[in-house]
């Protein structure tokens, strides 16, 4: 699985854990909010070019960025309808995201902040269990497959 043994994370939810505390938002946020969204593209890796093996130069804090729209506000400060730009992903921790048609298609629960540090808005993850990460890994492979094949 994942070579620091800290479980994957996953970004976009049918739900929230039933433990989910909002103490784990990082301290110094400000307009936290629990969200439904829809991803309007794949999201972009943001780590430069594969260099076999040599770790990727770091950027930026963030391993990924997507475009998305607000069906729902939950809780705390978001706009329904409004496009965020998000930011997500630890260098350290494998993660899970949405990637083919399908995935992209559908609506997602998330949680969302804003960074007044650097003004840009994150999401939360959530760490899965290691059978998830492996049932998504085989779906993004079998995705890969069927795109090199047209």
């Amino acid at each position: 699985m994942v070579a620091n043994s800290q479980p994957p994370l996953a970004y976009f939810l049918d739900a929230l854990p039933t433990d989910f505390d909002p103490a784990h938002i990082p301290n110094g946020v400000q307009e936290t909010a629990i969200v439904r969204v829809r991803p309007l593209a794949s999201p972009v890796w943001l780590g430069g070019r594969d260099q076999s093996g040599i770790p990727p130069k770091q950027h930026s804090r963030d391993k990924s960025f997507v475009r998305l729209q607000v069906l729902e506000v939950r809780s705390g400060n978001a706009s329904v309808g409004k496009t965020y730009d998000v930011y997500f992903g630890e260098w350290d921790r494998e993660m899970i995201y949405p990637l083919t048609p399908d995935q992209l298609a559908r609506d997602y629960i998330a949680a969302m902040y804003f960074d007044p540090a650097d003004g840009k808005h994150r999401l939360v993850g959530f760490p899965v269990n290691g059978e998830t990460y492996r049932d998504w890994m085989a779906k993004r492979s079998e995705y890969w497959r069927s795109e090199l094949k047209k």
